[in-house]
């Protein structure tokens, strides 16, 4: 157990199960709601006695005023008994105005109520509802991927988890292996009686066949839960005001980025999923926006001048300057991220420059160019391969076999050719879909694979007995097998030691 000190100066444990624990449960920062939620034995008592009510709240949803010492407030009250909650104890959540300063308010009135309310640690009201059984490990689990996911295919692995279909394919086996295992065991009972027979060997290793062969479909069907965290970043780079965050918002088809004539507006990165067409479906990719640096080289240290917004008096020249270095540190830290850099270099500002090979050529704002302008189209196709005309294509190769792809983000130019080298340089340098197979933590799998060499251990010690009347080494079966089944115990929940809780838990925020 863990010993803290709330913000009012009371000793608490942490994870201290008789306690009602109340925390805000929606994201910090603006928003028209705020979701705060109290769970616990008493805990609505406690709403009565901020809604000034004689009685407890039956279940339901309810219009209502609280009253604290700072004031009345208007709010929504959702009402739930246990154990049919999300933990399964008495809880309640109020729906109020989602002004920050506010929640805070409401949360420190709520702990000051009584000696046993305190505020909820990292993930502690999913470790109730796992303690009461209203939720398996597996789909705790999935509750922290949720949180967690960027991407949609994370977003699909959290749902496998939190619908616990990993959960049953691993009972149904346990289950099997549960029932052969008494029958191994009660053969043991009656070794020295030769006509009783529990289970015969060739009965025995077709289950257990039967249940590798499961459980191998999911290991060979399956990719690790960090492949889809590391899902590959499409880093858009180049120099200021190069119209990267235009290029951003069209290939995205929202306004993420903003955008302006000032170079230099962008000062961080911004990550955003972005689908790209592969062969045989689709890649899910995070595009990021990031600062643009000085020089052509993206590899280069120098920082670059300040726009005309950051000159201005709101910001004075150790601010300018500090703003300046964050911004080359995100941008120097996305392209050493990246898994292909989009180089963009806007058509109409000269001859483009030399690029890597992980990177493509992206000439934006095309729509700009002017027949004979120095670096114009004409110069370009000196330096193309296979290009004849200005019109034959937007997309092209540069000399050295540079893929280069023609852009406006204003007439909505070129943005399907673009999407569609991404996901053949991607394919190129070894990205899989990984998103279309089941996800797997990495406790899973190893979990899986102890089970699988299990098993494969009890077959190998019952098939040379296949044929006859009684297995040979029944005890070497049996240890197999209990191990076997301790290890698929261990994904839903059962026999798993507290420092797997642990680190599980810790994953969480607040409030959930």
């Amino acid at each position: 157990m863990k010993n803290e000190i709330s913000p009012q100066g009371k000793h608490k444990e942490q994870w201290q199960l008789d306690d009602v624990i109340v925390a805000a449960s929606s994201p910090p920062g603006r928003s028209a709601r705020a979701v705060i939620r109290v769970s616990g034995i008493g805990a609505l008592k406690i709403l009565s006695k901020i809604e000034r009510l004689s009685t407890v709240r039956n279940r339901g949803i309810f219009s209502t005023r609280l009253f604290f010492t700072f004031g009345e407030l208007p709010a929504l009250v959702v009402a739930m008994p246990g154990p049919n909650s999300y933990t399964g104890e008495d809880s309640f959540e109020l729906l109020v105005p989602g002004n920050q300063d506010l929640v805070e308010m409401i949360v420190t009135a709520i702990e000051l109520i009584d000696k046993r309310v305190r505020r909820a640690g990292p993930g502690e009201y999913s470790l109730r509802a796992f303690l009461s059984g209203r939720l398996t490990l597996e789909q705790v689990e999935g509750v922290a991927a949720t949180i967690s996911a960027r991407t949609d295919a994370e977003l699909r692995a959290a749902e496998y988890l939190r619908k616990g279909t990993l959960g049953q394919i691993a009972t149904r086996v346990l289950e099997a292996l549960a029932d052969m295992l008494a029958l191994v065991e009660a053969g043991i009972d009656f070794t020295d009686q030769e006509d009783v027979v529990a289970i015969s060997p060739d009965i025995l290793c077709a289950g257990l066949s039967a249940a590798l062969k499961e459980i191998d479909n999911i290991l060979n069907h399956s990719v690790p839960m960090e492949q889809l965290e590391a899902a590959p970043w499409v880093v858009l780079a180049g120099n200021p005001n190069a119209g990267k965050s235009a290029l951003m918002n069209a290939l995205l088809k929202q306004d993420r980025a903003v955008v302006t004539n000032q170079a230099g507006t962008t000062r961080d990165a911004l990550v955003e999923p972005w689908i790209v067409p592969v062969a045989g479906g689709n890649l899910e990719v995070l595009l990021v926006d990031s600062p643009g640096a000085e020089t052509t080289s993206e590899m280069s240290d120098t920082v670059s001048p300040p726009s005309e917004e950051l000159r201005g008096a709101r910001f004075g020249a150790d601010e300018i300057s500090l703003l300046q270095q964050l911004g080359q540190e995100a941008r120097l830290k996305a392209i050493k991220h990246a898994t292909l850099i989009l180089h963009c270099h806007a058509a109409d500002a000269g001859l483009p420059p030399t690029v890597a090979a992980n990177e493509i050529l992206v000439l934006t704002k095309f729509d700009l160019f002017k027949p004979g302008q120095t670096g114009g189209k004409e110069i370009l196709l000196d330096k193309s391969v296979g290009l004849n005309t200005a019109t034959q294509s937007n997309s092209m190769n540069l000399s050295g076999g540079v893929h280069t792809v023609c852009t406006s983000a204003q007439n909505k130019v070129g943005l399907d050719e673009l999407a569609h080298a991404v996901g053949a340089a991607l394919i190129t340098i070894g990205i899989s879909r990984a998103g279309e197979g089941v996800a797997l933590a990495q406790r899973h799998r190893a979990l899986l694979a102890a089970c699988e060499n299990d098993v494969k251990q009890a077959l190998s010690a019952a098939v040379c007995d296949i044929g006859r009347r009684h297995i040979s080494t029944p005890e070497l079966v049996a240890s197999a097998m209990h191990s076997a089944i301790e290890n698929l115990g261990g994904i839903a929940g059962r026999m798993t030691p507290d420092d797997i809780l642990g680190r599980i838990f810790s994953r969480f925020c607040v409030g959930k």
